[in-house]
């Protein structure tokens, strides 16, 4: 299989993996949400361009995307940057030109064994008492790659609901207009977090049950469109001594000890990216396996935004990952020995390369595989 170079550094076998949520990457003369966003085609030009200089400066071995419009376009981009492997699950939606249903992508410079998208469990829909019709807003797509000498790993692509709220003042009749403000941010914001969390607890509930059919390790990413402390991504930092002890005996597990108890939840954790990659180093400093020459402190626990509205800065990216990467857990089949956010366009932006760049900042890391 073809690795990225930087995996001689180490030794040993290296995979770089990255998330960049392109912002409109839509070819003229089609428009992005209103009749005059459209691109001239030396804006389009530029975004192309400076999307080269992203992928070329994360040097990722596997990219997942969101707000991809022009699949065509981004397919053949990548693969003329040596990413020959590309895969959708779905197709943006258009009318009359005007666009507002973009999809997530997958590039890879290693061969997808597999590629599908990620449907909502019937049953579980039901219990939650949502829709018969219910589907994630965006498709998530799962790939799985197949790592000579080391096995399948899962990677999931996705981009949660937006904050924004989930209907129109219009919609809010019988009210003057500063009650019908409030109300309709109230509620609007209210019914986007919940949309967000259905569609997040859902996601979580496909990947315990395809965790449980493969144990694959795994890999998810994308643009969450909130921080991990958000109350509704609540379901994914469940822990063994969150579970009532009537739970687990109606779950069958009554008799297992605390300590297997504690093993088969862990199972299934789910883990920060880039906090591992920060208790990693904390402990390889601990145990002397290496030197760490920089204060740990100012490798920063809390990441740097993503994402800024004016000057107001949010993280809203994220890369999580399973425990199998987890360095200070015995066995491990892998390590965190890179973590970064590539936001040079966001915080020290030139014109001339990043004025049609991404409102988003890329992440990207880089696992050691054991």
């Amino acid at each position: 299989m073809a690795i990225s170079a930087r995996a001689q550094v180490f030794g040993s076998l290296r995979l770089d993996i990255a998330t960049l949520n392109l912002f409109n990457f839509l070819a003229p003369p089609a428009a992005a949400y209103e009749f005059d966003r459209i691109y001239t085609q030396a804006q389009w030009q530029k975004k192309c361009d400076w999307l080269r200089h992203c992928i070329t400066s994360l040097e990722a071995d596997i990219i997942g995307f969101q707000e991809v419009f022009s699949v065509d376009e981004l397919k053949d981009l990548m693969q003329e940057l040596g990413y020959p492997h590309f895969a959708v699950v779905d197709s943006p939606r258009c009318e009359d030109y005007v666009c507002r249903a973009p999809v997530v992508a997958i590039a890879s410079r290693l061969p997808l064994a597999e590629v599908s998208p990620v449907e909502p469990c019937p049953e579980a829909v039901a219990a939650m008492g949502l829709g018969d019709d219910f589907q994630f807003g965006r498709k998530v797509l799962r790939a799985t790659v197949s790592l000579t000498d080391w096995g399948m790993l899962d990677l999931y692509v996705l981009h949660f609901k937006s904050p924004r709220p989930l209907f129109e003042p219009e919609a809010l009749s019988g009210m003057s207009a500063t009650p019908r403000l409030l109300a309709h941010r109230a509620l609007g914001s209210f019914a986007s977090r919940a949309r967000r969390g259905f569609e997040a607890m859902l996601l979580y509930q496909a990947l315990l049950k395809r965790r449980d059919e493969t144990a694959n390790p795994l890999v998810m990413m994308g643009d969450f469109n909130g921080g991990l402390d958000a109350a509704e991504f609540g379901g994914f930092w469940l822990e063994a001594n969150a579970i009532h002890g009537n739970d687990r005996q109606r779950a069958g597990l009554g008799g297992l000890s605390e300590q297997a108890f504690t093993r088969a939840i862990s199972h299934f954790a789910l883990k920060d990216a880039s906090v591992l990659f920060l208790e990693g180093l904390r402990y390889e400093h601990q145990s002397g396996a290496r030197h760490i020459t920089e204060p740990l402190e100012d490798l920063g626990h809390n990441r740097r935004p993503t994402h800024y509205f004016g000057s107001q800065g949010s993280l809203l990216d994220h890369i999580l990952l399973s425990q199998d990467f987890d360095a200070t857990l015995a066995p491990a089949r892998g390590r965190v020995c890179h973590f970064a956010v590539f936001d040079e366009h966001l915080r020290r932006p030139q014109y001339e390369r990043d004025s049609e760049s991404s409102d988003h900042a890329a992440l990207a890391v880089g696992l050691e595989l054991l």
